[in-house]
């Protein structure tokens, strides 16, 4: 029954933010769509680190970079513009990359969509304001998220690189020492898309409660090293 309730609460409060805004002279406002640019040729790339604990005395370090690349567009099945996003791996700064997966992207007035692994995501919702929510999951099968928008037009102080505008859209929050702690969360730069994602779930050990001794989860960090256009 909660997860019917949550369900239902998240989609009404997606259905009343959902409607798009209008500005002072009736057209609608696109704030916030240049953190989602969408051009053929442009790139980012990532810093990959984390670590994936398997039980209480496993755990495995884990680094490498990440490309994500614009590589062409198409014609979707709402007879809009798709773009396709080829993701690359390497694991040191200079080995040759190689293939990964590839990702679409698309966005219009009101949303940015990303398809990861066939899964689509509504990564925005437009027009960008803190406290914005919206159903991260509106367009699959999965239960209703809300994302929530915070931070909006701050600077970014990366560990790599700064930008002087940026928008945290947070995915999920618990900060939980007892049970398990959940920290789900992306951020998005002025024209040159998303600098920073974290996903990090770590269970406890419940023999000792408390104690914040970690069960199994992972710790995944991304974070921007270079962008551009080629």
């Amino acid at each position: 029954m909660a997860k019917i309730s949550d369900y239902l609460l998240t989609l009404l409060l997606g259905l009343l933010l959902s409607g798009c805004s209008e500005t002072k002279d009736g057209m609608p406002d696109t704030s916030g769509t240049n953190y989602f640019p969408l051009n053929v040729g442009e790139y980012r790339v990532y810093k990959v680190d984390g670590v994936r604990y398997y039980s209480v005395n496993d755990s495995a370090s884990f680094s490498y970079f990440l490309k994500e690349s614009v590589v062409d567009t198409f014609t979707n099945l709402e007879h809009g513009k798709s773009y396709k996003i080829l993701r690359k791996k390497k694991m040191q700064e200079n080995d040759p990359w190689t293939n990964d997966s590839l990702w679409t992207a698309r966005k219009d007035l009101q949303t940015a969509v990303m398809v990861e692994n066939n899964v689509p995501i509504v990564k925005l919702s437009f027009p960008m304001k803190d406290s914005l929510s919206w159903d991260g999951n509106k367009l699959n099968d999965k239960f209703a998220k809300a994302f929530t928008a915070i931070r909006v037009e701050r600077p970014y102080p990366g560990k790599y690189m700064e930008f002087e505008n940026s928008s945290t859209v947070i995915h999920e929050y618990l900060p939980d020492f007892i049970v398990n702690w959940i920290s789900k969360k992306e951020i998005f730069a002025e024209n040159v898309g998303m600098v920073y994602k974290e996903n990090v779930i770590l269970i406890y050990n419940q023999d000792a409660i408390g104690a914040e001794i970690i069960e199994s989860g992972i710790r995944y960090y991304m974070q921007i090293v270079e962008y551009g256009k080629e």
